[in-house]
Parts: C-alpha cells; structure tokens; sequence
C-alpha cells in the first residue's frame, strides 16, 4: 500500500488496535512460555492463531510486507504444531518470534506516525 487513503483512516484505527492488541498478546505467551521453557499446544495453537488473524487483516489493508512476516510466523507455528520435534532449538523459536514481535511493534509506530507510510522490506 502506497499510503493509507483518504477515507480509510477509521479502518486503519481499527487495524492498528488490533493487531497491537494480538502483538501485545503474542508477547504475553512468549515471556510466559519462555519462562517455562516450552510451549504448550494451547500455546502453540494461540501463536497460529494470532499470526492468522495479522496476516488477514494485514492483507486486507494492503501492507504486504506485515502480511508476508505473520505469514512466515503462520507457517513457523502451523510446522511446529504438526510435528513439535521439529522445534530442535527453542530459544532460535523464541529470538526469531521477539525480532518478529518487535518489528511488527516498529512498523505499526510507523503506520501511526506517517500518513505516507509505504513500508519496509
């Protein structure tokens, strides 16, 4: 999305709500889980979750480059829920899903602060 279009700004608000609210969450499960050092299938499913519902609404307001990292995310936890002995090295899983949480937190300060906002790759 080239820039957040006249009229849209309402929907952008909401977006930005939201997805906040499920980063916010994300993290919750991440400090809680990497306390205990695994992540429960409850946890697990969440984390899908969360990515899904970033990803939908990140595609339906056209900022791609946040909808191809839930994406990556989506797919990371839809492996890890398949077959959890692929989770070789849980704290690679936990430094890849901060960086992922904190980029997601960097890019929608952007969303919020540039009414240009285009995106980083």
């Amino acid at each position: 999305m080239a820039k957040v279009e006249a009229g849209m700004e309402g929907m952008v608000d909401m977006y930005l709500f939201e997805t906040t609210t499920l980063i916010d969450q994300l993290d919750e499960i991440l400090l809680r889980t990497e306390q205990a050092n695994e992540f429960t299938d409850d946890d697990i499913n969440e984390v899908f979750r969360i990515m899904h519902t970033v990803k939908g609404s990140s595609a339906m307001m056209g900022f791609e480059n946040l909808q191809k990292l839930a994406h990556k995310g989506e797919d990371m936890f839809f492996i890890i829920r398949e077959d959890p002995s692929k989770m070789k090295d849980i704290g690679f899983v936990y430094d890849l899903v901060f960086q992922m949480s904190d980029l997601f937190k960097a890019e929608i300060e952007e969303i919020r602060s540039n009414p240009d906002y285009e995106g980083t790759d």
